[in-house]
């Protein structure tokens, strides 16, 4: 059970997530699925924006539960609203075409 309070509720294909955005240095949004199995960090103030994501799942597929940085493949608004954190999820729990980045930057193929 993923704790609610001072946190959004949205509802993607039957599941359903909270999210905030937390200051710590800098702006973080996180993305949590009730059951735990998506996690999602994204520093709202990176140069290239991109995701940590920190779950069971990503992208139709399980992983370790280690950090994983992926480049988002679009850009943030300034202004983070429902409707971005719906097609976060989207893309996390149904694209394809994540590209797997390293601390700083670097690209991994």
């Amino acid at each position: 059970m993923v704790r609610k309070k001072n946190r959004r509720k949205i509802v993607r294909g039957g599941k359903s997530y909270v999210w905030y955005i937390l200051e710590v240095e800098t702006l973080f949004l996180h993305i949590i699925s009730e059951d735990k199995t998506l996690i999602l960090t994204i520093p709202l103030n990176a140069p290239k924006p991109y995701v940590v994501s920190k779950g069971r799942v990503f992208q139709g597929s399980k992983r370790s539960g280690c950090w994983e940085r992926y480049y988002l493949p679009f850009v943030l608004p300034k202004a983070i609203t429902p409707k971005t954190v719906a097609d976060i999820i989207d893309w996390a729990e149904r694209g394809e075409d994540a590209v797997k980045t390293q601390y700083g930057g670097e690209v991994l193929f």
